[in-house]
């Protein structure tokens, strides 16, 4: 890992965040006894790299171009937000200079546009023993009007899991709270989502009176989620709900007894020589069961590996419909014929230190040390060059093509 990569999560560390913060309030609101994983990948270390660049417009070579592109996205889009707000403050500007005579003194009448990053929303003082609000967090982006009454907010969602829309989103609801308390002169305040790299895009605008409906219904999950969360510590699930996509992303969901029951029922009906029909969550769980219960994990990932091949057959043959929202489609895999050609052709991209320090020969690896390397618009083309030369020097060689079904990216609004 780099020391810029490493910066990026002390960045992230620093900010301390609610113990039922709002961008958990959505999968809590499913499940009352979830809980966030508290995990680095990929994904998250670009989203916080891409968050950075908006934030102190300042480019990270590390960015894969696409993820530069979409954090540029990001910044087009705000900077037209505050251009437009600044157009309307002039406006205002001109209609002062009449009754004033001067240019200066209309400037001085009409208040500035107001631009925040990165500012904390608490929607209340509510004190509890871990926290000073019921909750908190931090928005992306605040910008509000010369008026003072009129206010725009952004997050950006630099993932590729589709967030829920703006009306009904929790996380924009809590941060909407957090602005109408923090400044009290407002009275509209319209929210946007910009998720670039699924082109999915969403806005509301909400209204100083809904506060009451809206603080009802976060102060509800959060109270729920606080006693839930507490019983579950306790290993008692009974508010659990198991749910797509909150399991997902849960970190109690190895040991949710509510999902095991129904991981249960599958295992029964798929093998039922290895797993019998009166099997519960209680046995599974028993302290002289945990083989039998490795047995379960064992079948169960076995029957979903089999039913997603069985259902993707099926479609290409044309026996079952193709999912709404799915797509078809082919690749192979590349297999390592020869180490030592494959070395000789990173030599030409990396230095000995930089190809030994991805520890192993890993296309992964070895492709993201020479994207980190390639200037900013050439990192995927050099990756291709990369791979195009691997093959042609017979260092790999392309396995055998497959067919897979992939959930298609959400159309632009």
């Amino acid at each position: 890992m780099s020391e810029l990569t490493r910066g990026i999560e002390k960045w992230t560390a620093e900010r301390k965040h609610h113990p039922f913060s709002p961008s958990s309030l959505q999968n809590r609101e499913a499940c009352p006894c979830y809980a966030g994983r508290d995990s680095q990948h990929v994904r998250s270390i670009a989203g916080s790299l891409a968050h950075s660049v908006v934030e102190t417009r300042r480019d990270h070579n590390e960015l894969s171009d696409e993820d530069a592109v979409s954090a540029a996205e990001c910044i087009d889009f705000i900077d037209g937000r505050f251009a437009m707000m600044k157009t309307a403050r002039e406006l205002a500007i001109q209609r002062q200079e009449g009754p004033f005579h001067s240019r200066a003194t209309a400037e001085e009448s009409v208040p500035q546009v107001q631009e925040f990053r990165e500012i904390e929303l608490a929607i209340d003082d509510c004190k509890f023993e871990d926290a000073d609000s019921t909750t908190s967090g931090f928005l992306d982006t605040l910008l509000i009007d010369h008026t003072g009454e009129y206010a725009e907010m952004a997050d950006w969602k630099f993932g590729v899991w589709p967030v829920e829309p703006a009306k009904t989103n929790l996380q924009c609801i809590c941060y909407v709270l957090g602005g109408f308390r923090h400044f009290p002169k407002l009275k509209s305040i319209r929210f946007f989502f910009r998720q670039p790299l699924i082109g999915l895009n969403s806005d509301h605008t909400f209204h100083r009176s809904e506060i009451p409906e809206l603080y009802l219904r976060i102060q509800t999950v959060v109270h729920r989620a606080r006693k839930a969360t507490a019983q579950a510590d306790a290993e008692d699930f009974s508010e659990a709900i198991p749910k797509i996509p909150a399991c997902n992303f849960c970190a109690r969901l190895g040991d949710c007894p509510k999902v095991l029951d129904i991981m249960c029922k599958v295992g029964a009906k798929f093998h039922p020589m290895e797993i019998p029909a009166d099997i519960t969550p209680t046995k599974v769980l028993a302290k002289d069961q945990t083989a039998f219960g490795l047995r379960l994990s064992g079948v169960v990932k076995i029957w979903a590996d089999a039913f997603r091949a069985s259902t993707t057959d099926r479609v290409l043959r044309g026996a079952a419909d193709l999912p709404e929202g799915f797509t078809i489609q082919s690749s192979s895999r590349r297999e390592l014929i020869d180490k030592e050609k494959f070395k000789q052709v990173a030599m030409d991209f990396l230095t000995e230190a930089e190809f030994s320090a991805t520890l192993d020969v890993l296309f992964g690896a070895v492709e993201k040390a020479i994207q980190d390397k390639a200037p900013r618009g050439q990192k995927k083309h050099t990756t291709e060059i990369f791979q195009e030369r691997l093959a042609e020097c017979g260092a790999t060689a392309k396995g055998q093509p497959f067919s897979f079904l992939r959930a298609k990216a959400a159309s632009k609004d």
